[in-house]
């Protein structure tokens, strides 16, 4: 019996070890960037791989697997060749809807600096994935209350990603 193949689990492994290394460099770079104060860019609180999470602090950090392609012409013995595709979502949160389109944004440049293009390896698992940034959303604006009453404004900020996976590469 040969081994199981990996596939989206380990993809979307890769990508959370990446987002968790590299969103505070990427957010202290974004905020360099625009040098007003006017939001906050803290690092993300909470990770998710699946949707639908009721309970969590703000910013949240959402990898979902949304499909897998297998192209037939790519296939040989020595390794599985797959193409995943993930979204990547950030969910935030402020009592101002100008002041937390701004962190949308500057959240959604961060995500964008540690995925786009970016060659990702588990020699362990002997997995390679190469990830590209394909398009982004935002999501309306939407208020709820707070446990004081009060409203806060919550936004999620998303990117697709395209995802070249290979496992067990022999030669590139």
């Amino acid at each position: 019996m040969g081994i199981a193949p990996l596939l989206s689990e380990a993809a979307r492994d890769l990508v959370e070890a990446q987002i968790k290394a590299n969103i505070s460099t990427a957010l202290t770079d974004v905020r360099s960037s625009w040098p007003d104060a006017v939001v906050s860019t803290e690092p993300p609180r909470s990770y998710f791989i699946y949707e639908g999470a009721h309970t969590y602090q703000c910013p949240a950090i959402f990898m979902v697997v949304t499909a897998m392609d297998f192209p037939e012409d790519e296939l040989n013995p020595n390794h599985i060749n797959a193409i995943v595709r993930m979204g990547v979502s950030v969910v935030i949160e402020d009592r101002e809807a100008k002041l937390l389109t701004l962190k949308a944004e500057r959240y959604l440049s961060a995500l964008f600096q540690c995925l786009h293009r970016v060659q990702l390896e588990d020699t362990g698992k002997n997995i390679k994935i190469y990830t590209r940034v394909t398009r982004s959303e935002y999501s309306p604006l939407f208020t709820r209350k707070g446990r004081e009453g009060e409203g806060m404004f919550r936004k999620e900020a998303s990117i697709e990603l395209e995802i070249k996976h290979w496992e067990n590469p022999t030669s590139y």
